[in-house]
């Protein structure tokens, strides 16, 4: 056979992937199933695999962990980077970010998180108000403006997060959600904006509305902390709190800021260092410390996964040493190191670290850790990028 004749039946293969389907229609049902089956289905044969590898087709199906994108925290000048994973041959995006250099208060600008391919962006940082934002979509290079969400009052804060959801499956718009607690055991206010009403949500309108629930008030203001630790989880934000009696509560908002209900940490002896999604599930990493005496006998780290909501069924999905993660058994590793994320699709967790900014994955399945990346000092904290192709609605507007 000539290699004309090879390439036509090649192609006669690849148009017939599915019962006689023809590609289009391939793809369109394959935008409708996780990006984990995804993968799996370019093993099927290589008609299959050329079919999903198709750079015109690959942006309409859906999209999994690519790397991390972190920026440079030393100096005023921006300088993003972009961490591709172990097996990756390209990053899928600009990795200098060169297109935020056409905005005009690109020296004042800070990464805050992403959610399904945006990118969230603080600027016009000033003590006493709160920031500005900028939300971007590096794989089509768009970015809209945001305003700032204002404070209900001036002056230092113990807490200050603000929380990007997306789901493009969902809906084109974005949401923010802006949390604020003033002092130690303060009340925790919250403000929500929409990129479809361009407007954040009115402070005295929400306070009463919260008042009213009463589950917000009576769980949290007046007798819990807001700690760092959260994520947007399911089309929701987790926030992570302390409360009066001692113990961690994971407490989530809606895309309104709206309290929807309170689940209980599932670990009472292990610290929480982070909340993440995972095959459709709320994950929760946790630092565990065992002693005997004085004696340190064990440190690691408790993987949990929440399999019901209704019922708050928490399974121990992994344990794990820092002996088995670091090579070296030290609790001073779990406190200094960052938990950066867990793979959506795979038994993976990624941890930056603190003692030599090296950023590692460690597989739950085969129970082997790999470092692939030295950040360096002067680069802050890394957020996960999965790649979104989906227009922002305003585009035309930043």
């Amino acid at each position: 056979m000539g290699t004309e004749d090879g390439l036509d039946a090649e192609q006669g293969a690849a148009a017939t992937t599915a019962g006689g389907l023809p590609d289009d229609a391939v793809v369109e049902i394959l935008s409708r199933v996780p990006a984990r089956s995804i993968h799996r289905f370019k093993c099927v044969s290589k008609p299959w695999r050329d079919l999903i590898a198709d750079p015109l087709h690959r942006k309409r199906l859906p999209q999994t962990l690519e790397g991390f994108v972190c920026c440079a925290v030393a100096g005023a000048s921006f300088h993003g980077r972009f961490i591709s994973l172990p097996g990756r041959s390209a990053p899928p995006v600009d990795p200098s970010f060169s297109f935020l250099s056409k905005l005009p208060w690109i020296e004042n600008i800070k990464l805050l998180g992403s959610c399904n391919g945006l990118l969230l962006f603080e600027h016009g940082r000033n003590p006493a108000t709160a920031p500005a934002y900028a939300v971007c979509n590096p794989a089509t290079e768009e970015c809209v403006a945001v305003p700032s969400a204002g404070r209900p009052s001036p002056g230092p804060v113990l807490q200050e997060r603000t929380y990007l959801i997306f789901d493009p499956a969902v809906s084109p718009h974005f949401h923010l959600v802006y949390v604020w607690q003033e002092d130690f055991l303060g009340e925790i206010e919250v403000r929500a904006y929409s990129s479809e009403t361009r407007v954040w949500s009115d402070w005295a309108s929400q306070q009463r509305r919260l008042q009213d629930e009463g589950g917000w008030k009576h769980w949290v203001n007046g007798g819990a902390v807001l700690t760092s630790i959260g994520a947007c989880v399911n089309g929701m934000v987790h926030l992570i709190i302390f409360n009066m009696q001692e113990e961690y509560l994971i407490t989530t908002l809606d895309r309104e800021g709206k309290t929807c209900r309170i689940i209980r940490w599932p670990d009472n002896c292990a610290f929480p260092l982070s909340v993440g999604q995972s095959q459709g599930h709320l994950h929760c990493v946790g630092l565990l410390v065992e002693r005997e005496e004085s004696c340190l006998i064990w440190a690691g780290l408790s993987i949990w996964v929440l399999k019901d909501y209704d019922t708050e069924e928490w399974v121990l999905k992994h344990r794990v040493s820092f002996l088995e993660v670091f090579g070296q058994m030290n609790c001073l590793d779990g406190y200094n190191s960052n938990v950066l994320a867990i793979h959506p699709d795979r038994n993976l967790i990624f941890i930056l670290q603190g003692s030599n900014q090296k950023l590692i994955s460690y597989d739950m399945d085969s129970k082997e850790s790999h470092a692939f990346h030295t950040l360096g000092h002067n680069y802050g904290f890394p957020t996960p990028y999965v790649p979104s192709f989906m227009k922002l609605v305003f585009a035309n507007e930043h």
